[in-house]
């Protein structure tokens, strides 16, 4: 009886791996500006990403690129080339009515500027955004957590510098957004309101996904994630201890930072 041999199950072909879906992606997001004949590189071949629920800051010198990131991001702006991705969703790939309401539901933008309604008090100021949003939280209760209980009921023009840009971040977290983005929120602030803001802001921001653009380094130790923006491109991302350890820009940086704390004021 010739010999046969038993035929072996076929080996299973196994699909190409999925690549690793992070909860903010950018992968080689660029944005150009036309100046005359020369076309300027805003940003230039942006990569990075952030899980959900970090704290992520961007740092780097006036003009390296950092509120372009921001506004596209944020779907204020749109990218010329590369893919913005928010928990799965193509942001870039967005038209301009899906973009509004990126902005409205899922985005929680606080600019230097408090843009309050001066004709409104400090609650009505921040319930204005039950309007636009899908799953409010509530106006008192936000008020309380930046520390506003007792001016809820006062007019703008009644509140210092400080206690309207606490209104704006509890309007902002009324809207119970999936991402927060800060820019440079507290920098024309002097350090000791910018403290309680920054309290405030902890307070409310715990577990939420976060991404700031620093203007003083004196608040971001803690950052999960800092990335180092310099000239439209992505110097080097880490934590405060990996950045001091190897990247130059961001050692003369915080050096910079020191100095100044040195002099007797805090950066």
């Amino acid at each position: 009886m010739p010999f046969h041999r038993r035929a072996q199950p076929a080996e299973a072909v196994s699909a190409p791996a999925a690549p690793p879906t992070h909860f903010v992606e950018l992968r080689d997001v660029c944005k150009y500006y036309q100046m005359g004949t020369v076309r300027i590189s805003a940003a230039d071949h942006i990569n990075f990403y952030i899980e959900k629920g970090e704290f992520c800051v961007i740092v780097g010198p006036s003009g390296a690129g950092k509120t372009t990131v921001l506004n596209m991001l944020g779907g204020m702006d749109t990218c010329d080339e590369g893919t913005i991705l928010l928990d799965g969703e193509k942001v870039s790939g967005f038209d301009k009515k899906r973009l509004t309401t990126y902005r409205r539901y899922d985005v929680g933008f606080v600019f230097q500027f408090y843009n309050l309604v001066q004709n409104l008090t400090a609650r009505e100021n921040v319930e204005l955004a039950a309007e636009i949003c899908r799953d409010p939280l509530d106006a008192d209760t936000v008020l309380d957590e930046v520390g506003l209980a007792d001016r809820k009921n006062n007019f703008p023009a009644q509140l210092s510098g400080g206690e309207q840009q606490r209104v704006s971040i509890a309007r902002i977290f009324l809207k119970n957004p999936r991402i927060l983005i800060l820019d440079e929120a507290t920098s024309a602030l002097d350090t000791a309101t910018e403290r309680k803001i920054q309290a405030a802001f902890d307070r409310l921001a715990r577990g939420r996904t976060t991404l700031v653009i620093a203007h003083r380094l004196s608040t971001i130790a803690d950052a999960d994630q800092i990335i180092v923006v310099n000239q439209g491109r992505i110097e080097a991302t880490g934590t405060q201890d990996e950045l001091l350890a190897s990247c130059p820009l961001y050692q003369a940086m915080w050096e910079a930072h020191i100095s100044v704390k040195d002099d007797g004021e805090v950066a």
